[in-house]
């Protein structure tokens, strides 16, 4: 799915928008949601500066996700792409956004109750009195 080009010109919001076209083929989710790309600037010459990071600095879809990242902003009306790959701050599954965080279980609904991990013990026998407990009294 190609977006459509931007007839009153690109802006910083609609390139970050347009980036939501953009899947991270591992995870199944778009890079903006996911909360790879950091910022997205326009110049007036519609060339569009992204800076990002991946989830790995070895990660071995990072060639195609570039890639996509390029194509993309180009079908929307720019006319030159800068990509900055960084590393810092160095990605983690706090940067996507809550509701992904939700939808991929990272964090749970206030409404939801945690499932218990142990079912719970039963209730403990009265200990019996032993040999010195019965001729003591104890």
């Amino acid at each position: 799915m190609t977006p459509a080009p931007y007839e009153q010109g690109l802006s910083d919001e609609s390139a970050l928008n347009a980036l939501r076209a953009v899947i991270d083929p591992e995870i199944y989710q778009n890079i903006v949601d996911l909360g790879l790309v950091y910022n997205v600037e326009v110049d007036n010459a519609q060339g569009v500066d992204v800076s990002m990071t991946l989830t790995t600095p070895h990660c071995p879809m990072g060639p195609q996700i570039l890639q996509n990242v390029d194509q993309t902003l180009r079908a929307v009306g720019a006319s030159d792409v800068r990509v900055h790959l960084v590393w810092e701050p160095m990605w983690t599954p706090a940067a996507m956004t809550e509701t992904l965080q939700r939808q991929l279980g990272i964090i749970q609904d206030d409404e939801e109750e945690e499932e218990e991990l142990y079912a719970p013990l039963p209730p403990a026998e009265p200990k019996k009195k032993r040999l010195l407990g019965r001729i003591f009294g104890g």
